[in-house]
Order: C-alpha cells, then sequence, then structure tokens
C-alpha cells in the first residue's frame, strides 16, 4: 500500500511538472492598456472603460488650458490648468488651485463629480509631451471626484445626523496621446475673434515721468481670488519695465479709486522696474467706459502716483494717459444682478457679490447687493432645484434659505428674515447660471426692535462661481 501510494504521489507529481510550461488556453479577461492610441482620450470609469467620441482641447492666450472628451453616451471628463507651464500638475490643489477635473455622467440635470483637497478628492495631470509648434498634447491622469449624493425628489439625501452625505467616483488608466489642441480664435476662419468684424487686437499705452510707455508685451489674466472673479493686466516693455493693474470684474461703467494695497481682490495699479520693488497705485483712478463680461471686452483710461505702499522710500513714479483696451473669454449670462424693494422703496445695486461657503457639507451661494446705506443678503444652498422654497430665519442644518436686511450699513443692527418665500425660475446647471425672485419680511433676531421691514418684488440672475 505505501508503495502503491507513493507511486500515485509520483505520477500526480510529474502530471503537474509536465503542464508547467504549456500554453493556457480558453478565454480569459484582459486588462484595459493604460496608454492610448493616437488621438485618442481613454480612461476608467469606476472600473468601466471610457473611450471619448469627441476630445477637443482649447489654449487660451493666457494659457488656460481645457480639454474635454465625451463619448457617445454623453459622458465627460473635463480638465483644466489655469497655465499650462509644467508638466506635472495635483487635480483639486486648494492652496495652488492650478489644475482641476470634472466628470459628469450621462443623467440630465445631475451634478458634476468635481476635485477638492476639502473632500478628500484629488488626482494627477501629467504630461509626457506638449507640442506647441504642432498643437498637440500627450499625458496621463488620474482623479477621484467627489459630489453630493441626491434623492429621486432632487435634493441631497443625509444621513442619520442631518448631514448631506457625499458620493465619490475613481477616473483611473486617464491617458490621451498626441490630441490637437486649438489656439483662441484659431478656427472662426481668421480676422476678428467674433465674427463681427471688430478687431479684437488688445491695446495698451501710457506715459511714465512723461516718457512713452510702449508695451512690448500683455499679458490678461482671469482667476478667481476669495470668490471674487478679476483680471490682470500685464504690460512690460523692452527694457522691463511693468505696468499692472488688477479688475475686479464686479466694477461696471464708471469711474473708481484706485487702492493702494490689495488682497488680490482690489482695484490696484503696479509699477515695476528690473530688480525693483512694486510701487503701487496712490491717488489712481480709472474710468472704464466699456466692460462687456459677455463679450470679453474692457476698456478704460487710466492714472496714478506709484510710490512705495509701506512709505520706506521717497520715490514717485507719475503714471499719466493711460488708456487700454483689452479682451478676455467671456461668459454668456455674466451679468450678476439682484434687485428688490424695500418698504416700497426700490433697492437697486449696481453690482452683486457673489460668494460661496459650505455648511455641513452643504455647499451654499451669499448674494450680496449695496444699494445708498442699505445692504441686502441672502442665501441659499447650492444644491437647490427649480421650484418654490419657503424663507427661514436661521442657518442651522445648512439647506435652508435665509435673508437679511441692514438698513443703515455701519449703524444699524442687521434685520433678518422672519417668513418668505424664495422661488428658483430657472437653474441652468450646465453653465452655472440660476434665475429667481423673492420676498421676505426681516424683524430683529433678538426681538427688541419691533420694526419690521417689508422685501418685495426681489429678484436676481447670477453666475455660480
Amino acid at each position: 500500500m505505501y508503495i502503491l501510494k507513493g507511486m500515485l504521489l509520483a505520477f500526480l507529481a510529474f502530471q503537474f511538472l509536465s503542464c508547467e510550461n504549456e500554453p493556457l488556453t480558453g478565454e480569459f479577461p484582459q486588462e484595459t492598456p493604460s496608454s492610448a492610441g493616437v488621438g485618442q482620450f481613454i480612461a476608467r470609469i469606476a472600473g468601466e472603460e471610457f473611450v471619448a467620441s469627441s476630445v477637443m482641447a482649447d489654449l487660451t492666450e493666457n494659457q488656460k488650458l481645457t480639454i474635454t472628451g465625451s463619448d457617445a453616451s454623453g459622458r465627460t471628463i473635463n480638465l483644466v490648468v489655469k497655465v499650462l507651464e509644467d508638466s506635472n500638475y495635483s487635480l483639486g490643489d486648494v492652496e495652488t488651485g492650478n489644475a482641476w477635473a470634472t466628470y459628469k455622467d450621462s443623467i440630465q440635470n445631475s451634478f458634476s463629480y468635481g476635485t477638492s483637497q476639502e473632500l478628500n478628492a484629488v488626482g494627477t495631470l501629467n504630461f509626457s509631451d506638449i507640442d506647441r509648434e504642432n498643437k498637440k498634447l500627450t499625458g496621463t491622469f488620474n482623479f477621484k471626484g467627489s459630489r453630493l449624493k441626491m434623492g429621486e425628489d432632487g435634493m441631497p439625501e443625509t444621513d442619520s445626523n442631518g448631514f448631506p452625505m457625499m458620493e465619490d467616483i475613481e477616473i483611473t488608466n486617464g491617458a490621451f496621446n498626441a490630441i490637437n489642441y486649438t489656439l483662441d480664435g484659431e478656427d472662426n476662419g481668421g480676422g476678428d475673434d467674433d465674427g463681427d468684424g471688430e478687431d479684437r487686437e488688445d491695446e495698451f499705452f501710457a506715459k511714465v515721468n512723461g516718457e512713452d510707455f510702449n508695451a512690448e508685451t500683455l499679458a490678461i489674466t482671469e482667476s478667481v481670488i476669495s470668490n471674487n472673479r478679476m483680471i490682470k493686466i500685464e504690460a512690460r516693455t523692452a527694457d522691463h519695465q511693468l505696468i499692472r493693474i488688477d479688475v475686479p470684474k464686479s466694477l461696471g461703467v464708471g469711474a473708481f479709486e484706485m487702492e493702494t494695497l490689495s488682497d488680490g481682490t482690489k482695484l490696484i495699479g503696479v509699477y515695476k522696474t528690473s530688480g525693483s520693488e512694486n510701487l503701487t497705485s496712490h491717488n489712481g483712478t480709472m474710468t472704464i467706459t466699456e466692460f462687456d463680461l459677455i463679450g470679453g471686452v474692457l476698456a478704460a483710461t487710466f492714472k496714478f502716483d506709484a510710490k512705495d505702499p509701506l512709505g520706506r522710500e521717497d520715490t514717485v513714479v507719475r503714471v499719466r494717459q493711460g488708456n487700454m483696451k483689452i479682451h478676455f473669454e467671456g461668459v454668456p449670462g455674466a451679468y450678476d444682478r439682484m434687485s428688490a424693494r424695500i418698504d416700497d422703496a426700490a433697492f437697486t445695486p449696481e453690482t452683486v457679490q457673489v460668494e460661496t461657503t459650505v455648511v455641513n457639507r452643504y455647499p451654499r451661494m451669499i448674494l450680496t447687493g449695496r444699494y445708498g446705506d442699505q445692504k441686502l443678503m441672502i442665501s441659499f444652498p447650492q444644491t437647490i432645484t427649480e421650484g418654490t422654497f419657503d424663507i427661514g430665519a436661521v442657518v442651522d442644518a445648512g439647506n435652508e434659505i435665509v435673508g437679511e436686511l441692514t438698513p443703515v450699513v455701519g449703524t444699524s443692527i442687521t434685520y433678518t428674515s422672519s417668513q418668505g418665500q424664495f422661488v428658483v425660475t430657472s437653474y441652468d446647471y450646465e453653465n452655472g447660471i440660476i434665475e429667481g425672485t423673492f420676498e421676505f419680511t426681516a424683524v430683529d433676531p433678538s426681538g427688541q426692535d419691533e420694526t419690521e421691514y417689508e422685501v418685495t418684488a426681489g429678484e436676481f440672475l447670477v453666475l455660480v462661481p
């Protein structure tokens, strides 16, 4: 028996050894390669293959790159680089804000998954080749996108504590190979950029201490700083003189004073020579004669005295006869506006400040307008849908709608909404444009002052930051 068992084991071992180098036959699952073919844009979305049937890449004069890949079902991946100057980018990095990505599924009116370090939704984008001569891009990407989990009623789902729930998605094995990109204005048949016959060439001129400042290069950069949309104009001469002007997009046509110090969100002028410190605007003014946010045109005159903002030096450089006409990327529906009647008196602010915040995971929008000494504010969840909603008194869970009125800024108290109605008449998710109406009664939240203000006929149309 022992001899027979030994012979049987030897026979079985021989069978395994004899098969060791034999080829496997049959059908087995194949891994999708992470490299794309020439002209392709591919990825894996939650493990499912994604092959774009349409790929578009656009590079602006300010070096902002947008790559969009869409498949036949309507799924779309967007990759955005604010300034294309390096090969490697961190997607969703809040501190740098240099690059981000979004993924939109094929469900109509659904929110996009986005990258955000605050939500632990980040990724990488790497360019292995940026061929500027032939206008081709090759690279790889991976990221995790996050968004609010929505219920069938169109409102965010919440956990047992009443906090909104998030849902994530993994985009892996992303790659694009030698995809073509276009420069702004290349594909419109030449000539002007918008086809209306108007010359879109940028203009910039000034006199510095009586001498002509002839700009050899002119760079226009758009950015969002602390929820303020800004335009930065940088003009340089051949001998490295620089005039920089930061312009908030919230300004309209009119005359405005320049600031001496800025946190990046103020109207300010800067003058600098090679190797010297920045001298900022003192006694400066800018008169804007045209500011078309939809068409992307800014025309203005300006003047200022450039001095050391900290007063350490006595140098004064006089910038005079400033004149410019620059062009930037216009946005349809870009004019933020809000109006109402307060105790039947018109409230029509020239500008509206649009900010975003997060309360208990709910992304919220805050609209603030000032008219004379009055300030009116209304806030609501960014996840709101078209429909009619009640206005409450406080923001607690994060999905409430609240209004505030300050009759005399800096003097009176702020009255909050006790009751009211908020109507979203239109919400364009794709372009981020929301429009609606509101009305509410504003009262002293402490109950000490019995005065009530009636806010009626409220209207707004804003662009989501």
